[in-house]
C-alpha cells in the first residue's frame, strides 16, 4: 500500500473485529464463570437513538495491508483483564460507574 497523493485521503478504521452489545456481554460472562465468578448479565434498556439491532459491517482491511497482526479478544485476554480487575479492586470508585442515560 502507497501513501496518499497529493490531495488524496486515506482512512482507516481502528477496530479488527465488532462484537453487539450482547456478544461481548456473553464472552465476558464466560470467562468470568470459567475463572470461578457469579457473572450476572443484566438489559437495559438502549440509551442511544440506534435500533436494538442493527446492521454494522466496518472493514477493516487497510491496516492489516499496512502489516497490522491483530490482537483479538480471547477468553485469554478477557481472564487477563479479570485478574487485572481483581488485582486493584479496592481503587474502584462504583459511584463514577454509569448509573444511565438517555440520549434520544
Amino acid at each position: 500500500m502507497s501513501p496518499p497523493g497529493p490531495g488524496e485521503l486515506k482512512i482507516f478504521n481502528q477496530v479488527t473485529e465488532t462484537f453487539s452489545v450482547n456478544e461481548l456481554a456473553q464472552m465476558t460472562k464466560k470467562a468470568g464463570d470459567k475463572l470461578g465468578y457469579n457473572v450476572r448479565l443484566s438489559h437495559i434498556e438502549n440509551p442511544r437513538v440506534e435500533q436494538e439491532e442493527h446492521y454494522y459491517n466496518p472493514k477493516y482491511t487497510g491496516l492489516a495491508r499496512l502489516g497490522l497482526t491483530p490482537h483479538r479478544l480471547t477468553g485469554e485476554v478477557l481472564a487477563g483483564m479479570f485478574k487485572l480487575v481483581e488485582k486493584y479492586k479496592n481503587r474502584i470508585v462504583t459511584d463514577s460507574i454509569f448509573r444511565g442515560i438517555k440520549w434520544r
